[in-house]
């Protein structure tokens, strides 16, 4: 395990990028943890009402989605290596529906049937033509999609197999609900940072390596994300279990 996160073992590529979505993972657990205290009854945790946890949970998400803009900006940006792409897309399509799948099993009222691995997934498709577009052009419709909810909802797209653009009037019943529309045009966001960081403001991040273990872990968590977030939930709700069965 020390060897695990030694900084002989963590590249010096991209670190404040993995240290961030490393710092978005712990956010995430906190949030969920909050989540399944209320589930269990041991608190009474106002998660949607309360501004500081609805603002929370809107930087979690903005963080993920910001991130995953920039990450393909660095992975694709100058050269599409095609063949990794579609392992971490595939890699990404799998773990949404393995979420998917778990939650319909678990709670089938409120399932996750289009939530941020989703929405990452196939934002990657629709944003992959924006790694060469105009600057300003990618910003326009970035913003496009963040306000479009607001100016083009419609009855028409409250039925099940439209709910995922997010242009509803009712939002669906849905314990991580995350549609294209408007979360789809924070990646743009993200594309559009990091081709600007990149053309006007070049600072060598990558002659920085983290030191300390915090930082240390949290850059592995933030490099190893996908397999994080599939994993937290069980071993969240399995300790909070715990935590019932010997309160109660």
């Amino acid at each position: 395990m020390k060897a695990a996160f030694s900084q002989q073992s963590l590249s010096k590529r991209n670190v404040l990028l993995d240290l961030s979505r490393g710092s978005a993972v712990w956010l995430m657990i906190l949030y969920h943890f909050a989540w399944n205290l209320n589930d269990f009854g041991i608190a009474d945790i106002d998660l949607f009402d309360n501004p500081i946890w609805f603002a929370m949970r809107t930087f979690i998400l903005s963080l993920f989605l910001l991130i995953a803009g920039i990450s393909m900006v660095l992975a694709h940006g100058k050269v599409q290596y095609w063949r990794a792409f579609w392992r971490r897309w595939i890699a990404i399509t799998t773990g949404a529906a393995i979420v998917s799948f778990g939650t319909l099993l678990v709670m089938p009222q409120v399932y996750v049937f289009f939530g941020v691995l989703h929405c990452i997934a196939l934002t990657s498709l629709l944003a992959f033509p924006f790694l060469k577009t105009n600057l300003i052009f990618t910003v326009l419709v970035a913003t496009l999609f963040v306000i479009l909810p607001t100016i083009a909802a419609d009855p028409l797209f409250n039925q099940p197999l439209l709910q995922w653009t997010g242009l509803v009037t009712t939002k669906p019943e849905s314990i991580d609900y995350v549609p294209i529309f408007p979360w789809a045009g924070i990646v743009l966001f993200g594309i559009a940072c990091c081709r600007w960081h990149q053309k006007f403001v070049l600072i060598p991040f990558h002659d920085w390596c983290p030191k300390g273990r915090v930082n240390m872990v949290t850059q592995w968590v933030g490099r190893n994300a996908l397999l994080v977030y599939l994993l937290h939930q069980p071993v969240l709700v399995g300790l909070v279990w715990l935590l019932y069965i010997t309160i109660n």
